[in-house]
């Protein structure tokens, strides 16, 4: 059985961030995962990427929303209200990057409050059939 591709057109400043099939965030946060603390700096780059939908999807970057809340009042406003308690889900790929796959309204919150570490849980790339949606 094949992987479920993703089912939007991916832009290509995000093809090396998204994977490229549908895959189950309920599967991810059942995943036993340790957690670590990650430098922030180490996945800021990802504020700088249009993750998030504003007249349709993958049109806006987190660093766009922080610096007009009014414009983007409903992403800044799910961004105040996400909880730092939980950690953000990161792939670990096999060149050696992480990307996040769950929690970058977190990491634009810790990175508001001028945090220097973001806990995270990190998957192994060799684990992402584990989260994968079969077709």
């Amino acid at each position: 059985m094949t992987r479920r591709p993703f089912p939007l057109p991916i832009p290509p400043a995000l093809t090396a961030y998204i994977l490229d099939f549908h895959w189950n965030l309920d599967r991810l946060h059942a995943l036993d995962l340790p957690v670590t603390e990650l430098p922030l700096a180490t996945l800021a780059h990802h504020l700088d990427l249009p993750f998030w939908a504003y007249d349709g999807p993958f049109q806006i970057t987190p660093r766009q929303v922080a610096a007009d809340p009014v414009a983007y009042h409903a992403q800044y406003e799910r961004t105040l209200s996400a909880d730092l308690r939980h950690p953000i889900d990161v792939v670990h790929r096999p060149d050696d990057r992480l990307t996040i796959l769950d929690g970058v309204h977190r990491l634009l919150r810790a990175d508001l409050e001028h945090r220097d570490t973001i806990s995270a849980r990190v998957l192994p790339w060799s684990a992402v059939d584990e989260i994968a949606v079969r077709e």
